[in-house]
């Protein structure tokens, strides 16, 4: 019988997000071996099993603080990827890349400090799998569609833009309406 700490690490949603971690090499070496379409159902592949681990996750009680971590990085260790293999074709798309990195620096770095004060890991919310959803898909269409007139990118790296930054605000109130709960309850 497996203890509770392996339970917790080898649990099916977790396994399935190791899984969408090893296919994220997959997905680049597919795509500059120009096999676009093939990347592309590997990326479709992830992105749906990201909905099933989730659903797994809460439906069979298999929720566990490395799966809250673990999900949200293969999200945007993925979508990174991706977003490197389409700024090869439309450079300004670096800038999302790098918009992306801070967001998620900044994210992470107000998740620990609540972590920190509340001594707990946090779910993500909607406006965290908004964001999600709006930039694999968007990436998608990218992947699907490399030639896309410059005006489409333009106005999906905006579309992106905004709703990380938003999610990057919307987190930032979360975090600090959890951190002074935890003060409230501590009685600090």
């Amino acid at each position: 019988m497996l203890s509770a700490d392996r339970k917790q690490i080898w649990s099916i949603p977790n396994i399935i997000s190791m899984v969408r971690l090893v296919l994220i090499p997959l997905i680049v070496t597919l795509y500059f071996k120009k096999k676009v379409a093939a990347a592309l159902v590997v990326f479709a592949i992830s992105a749906l099993s990201d909905i099933v681990d989730g659903q797994i996750a809460r439906r069979f009680h298999m929720v566990t603080d490395l799966g809250k971590m673990l999900d949200p990085l293969a999200d945007k260790l993925t979508q990174a990827a991706a977003l490197v293999c389409v700024a090869f074709t439309h450079p300004q798309l670096f800038y999302l890349l790098g918009l992306m990195a801070a967001k998620e620096l900044a994210q992470a770095a107000i998740g620990a400090h609540s972590i920190q004060k509340t001594g707990r890991v946090h779910s993500a919310m909607w406006y965290g799998k908004a964001c999600t959803v709006i930039t694999t898909a968007s990436l998608m269409a990218l992947f699907a569609f490399p030639n896309m007139d410059e005006a489409y990118v333009n106005g999906i790296l905006i579309l992106c833009a905004v709703s990380m930054g938003l999610a990057l605000l919307l987190y930032a109130r979360r975090y600090k309406q959890l951190n002074q709960l935890a003060r409230q309850e501590q009685g600090q």
